[in-house]
């Protein structure tokens, strides 16, 4: 009797021993589980307590396990997270489901604010009952910001298309308007008054086609418009331009890095960014103040990455525009690049100008931020990436443009009567002989009739059967010396060109004038595609 209890205790403490064994194993494949996790894992009693915690919660945290068992959020947390916590836990204990919720928290050595996304779970016992509960908590705060980003984008893109689809339009009445006035000089250059007056609508017209390219920026690509470019060259060639758009109150200084890297971009478009950040640094400063414009070459590596994940690794060169005026809140921080946003009264400005200098940034492969407090200024920090190029050439001074005559046969091809007339207007002062024809079917005919002509100036948006770059095509095709001008506000082909500039794009003798233009403008771009060479579109 007493062998069979002896033999009966063995095997009972070999199944003791056995079932410890598998438990400290299942202990340590949770443990490696919990521990590995990239998320946040605790668990806790009925009483909202801490029964244990793995490592991912420990460095977010900055704190141990063995510190946190049996102590409330309200010993861990600031006072606003420990409440929240508390509510969501009582949720889960009382309804026995699952609960999502995403709050905000400071994380231990950070000053920035996360966005948690926590799911608390109900833990049961044999009977069924709610014996604690669970969590896993991510951190979804780069989500989140990729969200924001992806929302302003598509915002971006959203004007991009809605300007794009009025722009010809838009464009068309600006021309006309600023056509008539300048047809109607000539006349009333003896009225003073009246001269004033003319003046004065013209310069409000020539704004609205500024605003209207400044909407079209949002929409374009990075035009190939790109030069290699020193920006401490290019800052000191502006440095007196932007000390005259500032008041006598206000002191501008550079600090210029010597050596400086190279970046490849549009000079256009930085001009335009210097010109709105000088005006956005004036306008911070209505007591005066100071400006301070820096470059320096930047090193980024993987552990700026870590710390700002919208950045990418490389060299880049910095421009900073800081100033010592009002500063902004958080709030108005992160609004400061929407477009259209502005803490200004609307006849002082657009807002805008953030938004393009942003899109310039972004299209240029580089990165902008805003540093800023209230009363503190702010600085407005852009990275370029360097370029690695070399300069084959100088880039020639650009001569004073004047007017430009000739005696040639142009076609004036426009749906618009009242711009086709003006066209007309201008090229018969300049000593041309002009023909007219209001879509393309029309100007094949008159073409046919009048083999000599030597250009056609044309729109390219029109209606009918063919646009205007589909005219060119046949009319070049039936008549090979026919050189083509072509105008336009706004279409997808030729984005990446500039108002008011006559550029040569990538097919042989098809030269573009933006919409809207001038007397002056339309002198320039008629007399370079008659100067080009004799090549074919079709070649």
């Amino acid at each position: 009797m007493l062998q069979h209890e002896i033999e009966s205790l063995q095997q009972e403490l070999i199944a003791v021993k056995k079932t410890n064994k598998d438990l400290l194993m299942y202990k340590q494949q949770l443990d490696a589980i919990l521990n590995n996790a990239p998320v946040e894992v605790y668990l806790k009693d009925l009483d909202g307590r801490y029964l244990r915690i793995n490592k991912q919660f420990e460095k977010i945290f900055g704190v141990k396990n063995e510190e946190l068992v049996g102590l409330l959020p309200t010993d861990v947390h600031d006072s606003e997270l420990a409440t929240s916590t508390q509510n969501h836990d009582l949720l889960v204990l009382n309804s026995g489901l699952a609960q999502r919720r995403e709050e905000k928290a400071r994380l231990v050595g950070g000053d920035q604010m996360h966005t948690l996304l926590t799911i608390k779970f109900p833990v049961f016992n044999d009977d069924g009952d709610v014996d604690g509960l669970g969590a896993i908590v991510t951190d979804i705060t780069e989500q989140k910001q990729m969200e924001e980003t992806l929302r302003r984008v598509q915002k971006i893109d959203a004007i991009g298309q809605l300007t794009g689809g009025i722009a010809h339009d838009f464009n068309n009445i600006l021309c006309i308007v600023m056509g008539n006035l300048e047809l109607l000089e000539k006349y009333i250059e003896k009225d003073g008054l009246a001269f004033t007056r003319l003046e004065t609508a013209y310069k409000n017209a020539s704004r609205g086609a500024e605003l209207i390219k400044k909407l079209l920026s949002f929409s374009g690509k990075r035009g190939e418009m790109a030069k290699l470019v020193s920006l401490n060259v290019f800052l000191s060639g502006m440095e007196a331009l932007v000390v005259q758009s500032m008041t006598v109150i206000i002191n501008t200084k550079m600090l210029l890095e010597k050596d400086l890297w190279m970046v490849k971009i549009d000079p256009g478009e930085l001009e335009d960014a210097i010109i709105n950040l000088s005006l956005n640094a004036r306008d911070a400063m209505p007591d005066g103040g100071e400006i301070m414009v820096r470059t320096a070459n930047v090193n980024i590596d993987q552990n700026d990455i870590r710390d700002n994940w919208q950045l990418t690794d490389g060299e880049f060169v910095m421009l900073s525009f800081s100033d010592s005026g009002t500063g902004m809140t958080p709030e108005v921080q992160k609004k400061a690049t929407e477009p259209f946003f502005t803490t200004k009264t609307t006849d002082q400005g657009t807002g805008l100008g953030l938004s393009m200098v942003q899109a310039f940034v972004y299209r240029s492969g580089g990165h902008m931020r805003i540093i800023s407090e209230p009363g503190m200024g702010a600085e407005i920090e852009i990275l370029l990436p360097r370029s690695y190029e070399e300069i084959l050439a100088e880039t020639p001074i650009r001569q004073q443009v004047r007017l430009k005559y000739g005696n040639e046969t142009i076609l004036v091809v426009d749906d618009e009567k009242a711009l086709a007339d003006i066209a007309v207007s201008h090229l018969q002062d300049l000593g041309y002989k002009t023909l007219t024809a209001h879509d393309s079917i029309q100007a094949l005919k008159v073409l046919n009739a009048n083999p000599s002509t030597d250009l056609i100036f044309t729109d390219v948006i029109m209606p009918g059967e063919m646009d205007g770059h589909e005219l060119a095509l046949i009319a070049q095709q039936a008549f090979p010396t026919l050189k083509i001008l072509v105008t336009s506000g706004f279409t997808n082909e030729y984005d990446d060109f500039n108002s008011g500039e006559i550029v040569s794009t990538s097919r042989p003798l098809l030269s573009l004038l933006r919409k809207p233009y001038d007397k002056l403008s339309l002198s320039s771009a008629v007399r370079a595609a008659l100067d080009a060479e004799a090549n074919s579109l079709l070649d």
